[in-house]
């Protein structure tokens, strides 16, 4: 009896411990690429452009290409899909002013998952535990203990990354074979939680005068996402209620553009996608004239 009170005793020290003084790689990453970016738009005067979303939007647009390209400043706010839409959402606005525009890309699961999601917590937990009222007391106990698992395994990414907050000279293509399939995606389009934060923002953005555009993430191709009645429902939505950028089958690659995950492209991808990007905005441009 003695052995196991002592067990337990122990064990929640050790979740007590962690609570308040680990310190997770990943999410000290996050943090890092978030302060990188922060400060970069900062010193910006004048009109600038943010490119928001997760890591697809790190290694799909190269916003240092994009500055050399164009006179308005671009910033890349990718940031990590495990965030949530909502947190993703907050350092967008934080960062914007009026007269600014922003480009929302993304991840498809951005949509569904939760709006408050993994990695929130968990940055929450370290940065801005105030913040973690946003979690039930059932979602945080879950948060925690996913989050330890996680950590354990947490094996930390090496890239160059420009300081307008882009990957570069994304040299890989070794997509493991396990993830080398379709994403799965719900049956049925429906207004999530994390979709009525989107038309929130929107909202607000308005009031700030900020201009925003949703476009779609790059991610490998497969066949059956053209009889996907999910993304064919979220685009009659998207286009329905907001001002967009494309079609989601225009940012299918191939695999010879991917790097190390079915979000994430290569140099080569992201070089296509960067063009792509500045061919759109000034068509727009022009159209608008």
């Amino acid at each position: 009896m003695v052995i196991v009170a002592s067990v337990v005793v122990l064990l929640i020290a050790g979740i007590l411990l962690y609570f308040f003084f680990y310190q997770a790689k990943g999410i000290v990453r996050i943090k890092r690429l978030l302060v990188l970016k922060e400060n970069y738009a900062a010193r910006i005067q004048g009109k600038k452009r943010l490119i928001v979303g997760g890591s697809d939007v790190l290694y799909s647009f190269d916003t240092a290409l994009l500055n050399e390209q164009e006179e308005l400043p671009h910033v890349n706010f990718g940031l990590n899909v495990g965030l949530g839409m909502q947190f993703i959402l907050d350092a967008a606005m934080k960062n914007a002013k009026s007269g600014d525009e922003i480009v929302l890309c993304f991840a498809y699961s951005l949509y569904y998952r939760p709006n408050h999601d993994i990695f929130a917590y968990e940055y929450y937990r370290m940065y801005n535990r105030h913040n973690l009222k946003r979690f039930s007391p059932k979602k945080q106990a879950y948060y925690l203990l996913a989050n330890l698992r996680l950590n354990v395994k947490f094996v930390e990414k090496q890239f160059d990354i420009s300081e307008c907050g882009s990957y570069q000279n994304i040299a890989i293509s070794d997509l493991d074979a396990s993830k080398n399939k379709p994403l799965r995606f719900p049956d049925h389009f429906e207004e999530t939680e994390a979709i009525q934060a989107l038309q929130r923002f929107i909202r607000m953005a308005k009031r700030r005068n900020i201009e925003v555009k949703l476009t779609y993430p790059s991610t490998l191709g497969f066949d059956t996402y053209e009889n996907s009645s999910y993304i064919a429902d979220l685009k009659a939505y998207l286009e329905s209620n907001f001002t967009v950028i494309g079609a989601p089958n225009d940012y299918f690659v191939p695999l010879s553009e991917i790097a190390n995950s079915v979000y994430h492209v290569n140099q080569i991808g992201q070089r296509r996608r960067t063009e792509q990007f500045l061919q759109e905005i000034n068509n727009r441009e022009r159209m608008s004239i």
